[in-house]
């Protein structure tokens, strides 16, 4: 009995023994991953795109992580509607903002100038600067700041269905009188004439704008005051309503308005779009017959506009530096790989650099990219408004398009909203 009783013993010490050196051993692995995970610079990246492009930018992350021990880019990918109306400006509210955005013409402004931005200016190189076409550079500073990194020059086209235009005997148009007469005629039970953005959206200005000026007005005259209300603007808003009060052009959408399906599945016939669909219009719809041509024009002075996302950085992430040296090594690096599979691979659009565009002269001259070539010396950079303004002109669409309120009216109102915010 004694033997049993000492044998119980060792083998009780044995056991303890044991599982304090077990216990000892995961906490120390637990410690050490806990030190891994504090000493590891985790980057917040927030983006809305899709298709090829979402997957461009899932094999460069997955590149940087792999090369870089101590950074790690989160990415995530948010839906692109919401992204400036509602996520961004709430993720900055709650503290919760990536620490790298996508900002465009629209929102620049207003987050630069609240703060919201860090200031980009030392990670940039003379030679960099001077590869960068100079209104997209311009684009991006402030009083001598830049406070983004310019990735690309989008332009807006008419996009068609050939097959449709040809069977109901139209041409393409190049008027607005032709624009207006060929919706009509393609609008069925089943088919709308032509696609235009719905949402009150910086999206839905950034397709209003070269309308706009080819109506001859303009938000601010060269002196600075304010001439929304000019007879221009009403004759712009006057036509750009009626395709959405006579039903030719639809007043919600089942897919995005930037997306070429619109045609492509023969939800339309024609849809003002911009060379970011032009990948999508020849690969995921090779069996339609798509065309594009310039925006018509009322005196045969057709005009587009360019604009394009830029990344930029949190004003307040701990890791500024680290981010910058992952949108730099990407679209800012004197290797321009990457940059030039992005505007011709991932999708298609104008590099905001000299050299990726020298180097990649066959593709821009080929396909529907060769249409948007020949066109792209009428394009006007995408202007920078404060929010006020934005605000002011966005709502003076939606009363127009939808609102039943009159041209006349909506300018009023949006004069009076943007002198009001110029007051303060």
């Amino acid at each position: 009995m004694k033997k049993i009783t000492a044998l119980l013993m060792v083998l009780v010490l044995v056991f303890s023994f044991s599982a304090c050196g077990n216990k000892t051993a995961q906490e120390d692995a637990s410690e050490k991953t806990e030190k891994n995970d504090n000493d590891t610079k985790v980057i917040k990246f927030w983006s809305f795109h899709a298709g090829g492009e979402a997957e461009f930018l899932e094999n460069v992350v997955k590149e940087y992580n792999a090369s870089h021990e101590d950074v790690q880019i989160e990415h995530t990918v948010v839906n692109q509607s919401d992204y400036t109306t509602t996520l961004i400006p709430t993720a900055y509210a709650n503290g919760e903002a990536p620490d790298i955005l996508y900002v465009e013409p629209a929102t620049f402004t207003k987050y630069a100038e609240k703060g919201m931005l860090a200031d980009l200016s030392s990670y940039y190189t003379e030679e960099l600067k001077a590869d960068i076409l100079p209104s997209a550079l311009d684009a991006a500073a402030i009083e001598g700041k830049i406070y983004a990194l310019p990735i690309e020059m989008e332009t807006l086209g008419l996009f068609y269905n050939i097959d449709m235009l040809k069977e109901a005997g139209i041409n393409p148009p190049s008027t607005w009188d032709e624009l207006y007469e060929a919706a009509k005629k393609l609008t069925t039970d089943d088919v709308y004439g032509l696609v235009l953005p719905v949402e009150e959206t910086a999206y839905t200005l950034f397709n209003w704008w070269p309308f706009m000026w080819m109506a001859g007005a303009d938000v601010f005259a060269e002196d600075g005051s304010c001439m929304v209300d000019s007879k221009e603007m009403i004759t712009a808003l006057d036509y750009w309503g009626k395709f959405y009060q006579e039903g030719l052009s639809p007043s919600s959408l089942q897919i995005g308005p930037w997306d070429i399906g619109n045609v492509g599945t023969g939800t339309a016939a024609m849809q003002v779009s911009g060379t970011y669909v032009i990948n999508a219009a020849e690969n995921d719809y090779p069996d339609v017959n798509i065309g594009v041509v310039p925006l018509p024009s009322p005196n045969n002075n057709s005009m587009t506009v360019a604009g394009g996302q830029k990344l930029a950085i949190n004003a307040e992430s701990e890791y500024k530096d680290e981010a910058a040296d992952f949108i730099f090594s990407l679209y800012g690096s004197d290797d321009i790989t990457k940059a030039s599979e992005w505007t011709t691979e991932a999708k298609f659009a104008y590099p905001a650099r000299q050299s990726v565009i020298d180097n990649n002269k066959d593709i821009f001259e080929s396909g529907l990219r060769a249409a948007f070539t020949d066109f792209y010396p009428t394009a006007i950079p995408e202007p920078s408004y404060p929010a006020e303004v934005t605000d002011a002109m966005g709502k003076m669409l939606q009363n127009v398009m939808f609102g039943g309120v009159s041209s006349e009216d909506a300018v009023k109102e949006a004069k009076q909203a943007i002198e009001s915010a110029m007051d303060k």
